[in-house]
């Protein structure tokens, strides 16, 4: 599980031009991360005490989802974006309701 923690706590309503188009970037290297069978989902997060991203990985280990994140445009950008990283262990998927 990561969680991508933008430099201030407002960021997702006060975002300038520059930030969003690096945040565009940072949407279409995770699209192409989930087409690619490595990102299972990602998005932002309205949380009223601050807003951010979260994203499920599916990597082999750390050192892989390290490269991930260093890859990520938010991160390349130094802007002061930073990830929180949390293995799972173990995860349980639910399918569609019966009906």
């Amino acid at each position: 599980l990561c969680r991508l923690l933008p430099a201030r706590r407002d960021f997702m309503q006060t975002m300038t031009a520059e930030e969003r188009a690096i945040m565009q970037a940072h949407v279409g290297y995770w699209t192409n991360q989930a087409a690619a069978g490595k990102a299972l989902l990602f998005g932002p997060v309205a949380d009223p005490a601050g807003g951010y991203g979260i994203g499920v990985i599916r990597v082999a280990n750390m050192g892989e989802m390290e490269a991930l994140r260093d890859a990520d445009p938010a991160m390349r950008a130094g802007v002061g974006f930073r990830y929180e990283v949390l293995p799972m262990p173990q995860v349980v998927l639910g399918g569609a309701p019966p009906g």
